[in-house]
């Protein structure tokens, strides 16, 4: 008994060394997991999904001088707590399309779809907007930790209807994504998603 006692805590002595000694692959896999890109060149149409106005906006406003999209669309009917505190009544998808303004993209190539409380309803919004405009490609633009998410709500479903589902992460100006838990923004975006993941799982 007491053989197998010590076995059992030298293994678990062995496997907390372990994950010492390998920790820093073991937490970029956590975030390496949640990211879920694909590289699009010459896309008509780019969304940028509400919740993360600045980083989204700067990252469509890169690929909009990159030549690599020549429309982008802002979706999202929600309201940032913060700027509400201001008594301002603006919009994600407002709040989008002035940082790409602000970011040099020509208002003419910006359009708004203030619609939309989450990803699945983002989802379901374009999809409709897509089948009457007969697209048969599109481009999404989310933050990184939010890609995969976006891969798993667009991808089967827009396929479903001939429609390719191309998806561009933007970098998150809070943190890093590859040291992630270097940050306490890091570590709650982290966090987040995975339970947001776990949501999904369970939900739909």
């Amino acid at each position: 008994m007491k053989s197998k006692v010590a076995k059992i805590i030298g293994l678990l002595f062995l496997t907390l060394v372990g994950c010492f000694i390998f920790r820093t692959a073991i937490l970029r896999a956590f975030s390496n997991y949640l990211i879920v890109e694909t590289n699009c060149d010459n896309m008509e149409y780019a969304f940028v999904l509400s919740g993360g106005a600045y980083d989204r906006g700067n990252e469509g406003a890169s690929l909009y001088h990159e030549g690599k999209v020549k429309h982008i669309i802002c979706t999202g009917e929600n309201q940032s707590p913060d700027i509400m505190a201001l008594g301002i009544d603006t919009l994600e998808s407002d709040l989008t399309k002035l940082q790409l303004i602000h970011m040099g993209v020509p208002e003419v190539a910006i359009s708004l779809i203030k619609e939309g409380t989450s990803t699945l309803e983002e989802s379901e919004i374009i999809l409709n907007f897509c089948m009457a405009k007969g697209l048969d490609s599109i481009l999404i633009i989310s933050s990184k930790f939010h890609t995969r998410r976006v891969h798993q709500v667009f991808t089967k479903k827009f396929s479903e209807e001939g429609i390719y589902v191309c998806i561009q992460g933007a970098p998150s100006s809070l943190y890093d994504e590859v040291n992630w838990w270097k940050s306490e923004y890091g570590l709650i975006a982290l966090n987040n998603e995975y339970l947001k993941q776990c949501y999904y799982l369970i939900n739909y």
